[in-house]
């Protein structure tokens, strides 16, 4: 009289298909065998190779992410991921010193991949002024590179009183400065000038 007894007959049930089951279990509309599709992977990651083939095909895969992520890293400049060579305060320092400038080393091979085909060609007067251009740029480069790294030694010492932070700055900076701007790895992250202001005292030696 006060309540309804269930209703026995399987024909007023509320029907139940096998994809009300899947969104019942799952709470999201969908299943979720992700999750374990996931964890199948980790364990399989984890799980020690089979045999040497699959061991040099594990290697082979991390090295190539690895590449990968330090091309990524120096590209977007994201030193937390340089390679070696490239880490460091003193480096830091003498990229931007280099980037900050410019640089006659910029056009060294441009002109001297020039002044070698001239050289080449069997017209005398074209040889005989290539090798006085060539000398020329020589002097030019030599004289702009010294004051360059003149200047990066006094910054050096400045700003990385340990000795083992400034180790190998001006070689690196010295390699840097022969290279086209659009070409260095990793990229600039100054503007051309930013070594004039730093010498005035207007802008600091290291730039994140």
């Amino acid at each position: 009289m006060f309540g309804r007894k269930n209703d026995p007959d399987p024909d007023n049930a509320p029907s139940q298909t096998e994809g009300d089951g899947a969104t019942s279990a799952s709470g999201k509309g969908r299943p979720t065998p992700k999750r374990r599709e996931s964890e199948a992977a980790r364990r399989q990651k984890m799980s020690p190779p089979k045999d040497r083939r699959e061991a040099k095909a594990r290697m082979k895969s991390e090295k190539a992410k690895e590449r990968q992520r330090t091309t990524d890293a120096l590209r977007g400049g994201d030193e937390r991921h340089y390679p070696a060579r490239d880490q460091g305060k003193g480096r830091h320092l003498a990229r931007n010193w280099v980037d900050g400038r410019r640089n006659i080393g910029e056009f060294f091979w441009p002109v001297v991949i020039s002044a070698l085909v001239l050289l080449f060609l069997p017209v005398p007067a074209l040889q005989q002024g290539s090798t006085v251009v060539l000398l020329g740029f020589y002097v030019l480069i030599t004289v702009d590179t010294g004051l360059s790294l003149l200047g990066l030694r006094r910054a050096l010492y400045r700003e990385l009183p340990d000795a083992s932070d400034r180790r190998g700055a001006l070689a690196y900076a010295f390699g840097r400065s022969i290279q086209s701007r659009k070409r260095r790895l990793p990229v600039p992250k100054v503007e051309r000038g930013w070594t004039r202001q730093y010498t005035r005292g207007e802008v600091k030696a290291f730039v994140a």
